[in-house]
């Protein structure tokens, strides 16, 4: 037997055991009703019956009668006072009791003489039928006991009614045997309605038990995501900053090495050896470029980085980058030119070395995959936005060899294997990771375009825009300890600890909330970056929710809305006021739509990131 077929068998015997405990505490239930119904029913007839029927028969039929109804009562009693089900010993003596009274009401129509009148005889017919159908009515539950009951019951009074011996006695037996049947199959449907709900709830309780192990389950994960998720920010943290270290070692040497070789350069040398100083100062200066990249990609996994935002007019960026390029094209013999599809004397705010070290570093790539033709770059930028924004777009476009297209998914990764081929000439490929992951920082991002022929490497980043100078100084952006501050509306505790987990791995800061009101009275006493607002948010739909958040009267009801919702077609979309992610959330849908909801601060953009 397999551990299905033997789960199957078990969870039958227990839905049976179940059913039964049921029926019996619904009996128990009903007996208290029963046996008053059957002791006024019975001094009814006696009143009834009164003059009738021979006065110490009916007594003595009156007086049996009020007796098996209070045993019926007793044998269930301590049962019924103390909640419990009762025992199959007490069921027995509840039925033998049950059996009694029925054939003590079936047989009482032979109370009458035959000389009897009407009256009596339809007074006693309505009874026996009424009380019959009482006893379906309370004892449906155990059909046992309506057959304990009806059998005597109507067996006796079919007997009554064939005794007439005439048309309507045996219409009314045949009748009688017709009530029978259907109050036996009334007793069955209830008792199949019985076993139904007893095993809805055997299912309910069954599934509420999965859910809770589900939830246990899934709050231990997030718990272990959550340590895992600090332990790796914490140990990658270690790691940049002890690579940072070791750069600024190498430096030193290095610098040293360099300025060596500048002085070398500068007096009379024979041709060979200055051919070996160019040698030396051409791969000094590479691995100075070099070193100089693995500090700046170990500052940013540090969280160190710095960004410096000041007023610059465009015509700068166009000198620094003719210099850098022409200094580089012209030992090729190759054309290096700047194309400016922008005003000049636009002011741009930003942070100008880094934008020209972006160029540059597609510049020199360019350069080196070149060997005839050309080297350009573009300028372009699109119109400023309502808050002055514009997108300034630097293309490098070249006449080289081009990149294969198998290479082209990884080629701004970590050494990415086009650029660290042996014999390539190219260079580590931590250059162009350099540049995305700095242009991912000011909110931008780089891409690759196949040209014709050739490459194009291009990047496109957030700048404000002015026609003069708006500031006196500069601005620093540091990405040091600066984390985003999220708050959470969840009630349900499992939903929680997920969200709780991710947030933490995208170098969030989260509070929770698991209502409403707590919700509005942290925004109160707190600015957030975002609301993450989830399924279960007690009494309140979502709708109200995102309403009450927007009539908030301070700047909090402008703070950006990402709603957990079921259902959605797709992973991320935007309704109105808020972003929705499809849930169950995993973690890409859900840091895609932090980005969606805070697409219009570049900056916080840049502090989401993943740590883990």
């Amino acid at each position: 037997m397999g551990f299905a077929e033997a789960r199957a068998i078990a969870r039958e015997q227990e839905t049976a055991q179940r059913v039964r405990e049921a029926a019996r505490l619904l009996i128990t239930s009903s007996a208290k009703q029963a046996v008053p119904m059957n002791i006024i029913g019975a001094a009814g007839v006696g009143a009834m019956l009164y003059g009738s029927a021979p006065l110490p028969l009916l007594a003595a039929w009156v007086a049996a009668m009020v007796v098996a109804s209070v045993l019926r009562l007793l044998s269930l009693n301590r049962a019924r006072k103390s909640g419990t089900v009762p025992t199959p010993g007490q069921m027995t003596s509840y039925m033998i009791c049950t059996g009694f009274v029925g054939m003590l009401w079936g047989g009482a129509g032979f109370l009458l003489p035959s000389d009897a009148p009407i009256g009596a005889l339809l007074a006693v017919a309505v009874m026996i039928s009424g009380m019959s159908a009482g006893a379906a009515m309370t004892s449906a539950a155990e059909p046992r006991v309506v057959l304990a009951y009806n059998v005597p019951c109507l067996s006796l009074a079919a007997l009554w009614y064939a005794s007439f011996a005439s048309v309507t006695g045996f219409v009314l037996a045949g009748m009688t045997l017709l009530f029978f049947l259907v109050t036996t199959r009334l007793a069955a449907t209830y008792r199949q309605s019985l076993v139904e709900t007893v095993e809805a709830n055997a299912d309910l309780e069954e599934a509420r038990q999965d859910a809770e192990a589900q939830r246990e389950a899934l709050a231990r994960l997030a718990e272990r995501h959550e340590a895992a998720a600090g332990a790796a920010e914490g140990e990658a943290r270690h790691k940049a900053a002890m690579l940072a270290n070791m750069s600024h070692e190498l430096g030193a040497p290095l610098n040293s090495i360099l300025a060596q070789t500048q002085m070398l350069q500068d007096i009379a040398l024979p041709a060979d050896a200055r051919r070996m100083v160019a040698r030396v100062a051409e791969s000094g200066d590479a691995l100075a470029a070099l070193v100089a990249e693995i500090l700046d990609v170990s500052r940013i996994e540090a969280g160190s980085f710095e960004l410096r935002l000041d007023d610059f007019p465009a015509e700068r960026l166009r000198e620094r980058l003719e210099r850098f390029g022409t200094k580089r094209a012209a030992p090729k013999g190759l054309d290096f030119r700047v194309e400016m599809n922008i005003d000049e004397k636009l002011n741009l705010r930003g942070d100008q070395d880094r934008l020209v070290q972006m160029a540059e570093i597609f510049v020199a790539n360019a350069v080196r995959f070149t060997q005839a033709g050309e080297v350009c770059v573009t300028f372009s930028a699109s119109e400023p936005g309502d808050d002055g924004t514009s997108r300034l777009r630097i293309a490098v476009s070249d006449t080289g060899r081009g990149v294969r297209e198998a290479h082209r998914a990884g080629l701004f990764d970590v050494f990415a294997e086009e650029a660290a081929k042996p014999g390539s000439g190219g260079s580590t490929g931590l250059s162009l990771h350099l540049a995305k992951r700095i242009a991912a920082m000011m909110g931008g991002e780089v891409g690759y375009t196949p040209g014709n022929p050739g490459s194009i490497f291009w990047y496109e980043v957030p700048v404000r825009t002015a026609n003069r100078p708006g500031r006196i100084g500069d601005e620093r952006l540091a990405f040091a300890n600066r984390r985003l501050r999220m708050l959470v509306c969840e009630a349900d505790p499992a939903r929680r600890a997920v969200l709780l987990g991710y947030l933490k791995s995208f170098n969030c800061v989260v509070s929770c909330a698991t209502s409403i009101s707590e919700m509005l009275e942290g925004l109160g006493a707190s600015a957030y970056d975002c609301i993450i607002l989830g399924m279960n948010l007690g009494n309140i739909e979502p709708e109200d929710a995102l309403q009450d958040i927007r009539m908030l009267a301070s700047t909090a009801s402008l703070t950006p809305i990402v709603r957990l919702a079921p259902g959605l077609q797709t992973p991320v979309q935007r309704a109105g006021g808020e972003v929705l992610v499809r849930a169950p959330v995993t973690s890409e849908p859900l840091l895609q739509a932090l980005e969606e909801a805070l697409a219009e601060d570049p900056s916080a953009i840049a502090y989401l990131r993943r740590t883990a």
